[in-house]
């Protein structure tokens, strides 16, 4: 068997795994959950390893002594496996998150204000343009919160949520339309000829051992609440 022939295989087993919890918990669905964290959480480990070893290792190999600060702080996040070293993980943390914040607030503050800011002062010459200005304006103008909604605040209040849900909602719709891309795309791989008989004895071999289930008890319907 081939690695493409096995990864279609693989892809086909954790979908229907996945998929499975929507008619209720099951074991299959656990299991499937169980994997796919287990597989992230080694490759994110692998990746981090890959990039510590290229970036502090081979740097204090060529006589850069200064990566063994850079060396010890990433050492130091792995102290987290034990529970009576966690403290020794704060200080990479503390560190990482100061310096994050610090270079996010700058190039925030230049893309996604000043920038947004002087993309909004456009020539009222077209209809997009117009539509641009007055929702920017209104749905800044709707977080100015008074006790009184009256006179002409009243209506930019209202126009300012309409664009608001209208911006919600469109944000909302590609959410969902890529998650159907996503599905289909799957889908697609799962009825390929080279492991649609795979992946109808899948489906036989679940709806078989869910049936038995929830016919010895062992597995309950979701019922949401």
């Amino acid at each position: 068997m081939d690695s493409f022939l096995f990864g279609l295989i693989a892809g086909s087993f954790v979908s229907i795994g996945a998929y499975s919890v929507l008619i209720g918990d099951n074991p299959l669905s656990k299991f499937t959950e169980h994997l796919y964290t287990g597989i992230l959480g080694g490759y994110i480990f692998a990746t981090n390893w890959d990039y510590i070893r290229s970036n502090c290792v081979n740097n204090i190999a060529q006589g850069q002594i200064i990566y063994v600060v850079a060396l010890a702080l990433s050492l130091m996040l792995l102290s987290r496996l034990k529970p009576e070293w966690v403290w020794m993980s704060r200080y990479p943390v503390a560190l990482t998150v100061g310096v994050g914040l610090g270079l996010a607030i700058r190039t925030t503050v230049m893309a996604e204000f000043l920038s947004q800011i002087t993309a909004t002062v456009l020539p009222l010459t077209n209809i997009n343009n117009l539509v641009m200005v007055i929702g920017t304006v209104t749905a800044t103008a709707y977080f100015i919160f008074r006790t009184e909604m009256k006179g002409a605040y009243e209506y930019v209040h209202k126009t300012g949520r309409v664009f608001l849900l209208a911006a919600f909602g469109v944000t909302y719709g590609q959410t969902v339309s890529f998650r159907f891309e996503l599905v289909i795309g799957r889908l697609v791989d799962m009825l390929r000829p080279e492991v649609i008989w795979y992946t109808a004895l899948m489906l036989v071999l679940v709806a078989a051992g869910l049936a038995y289930g929830y016919r010895t008890g062992k597995i309950k319907w979701y019922s949401g609440r």
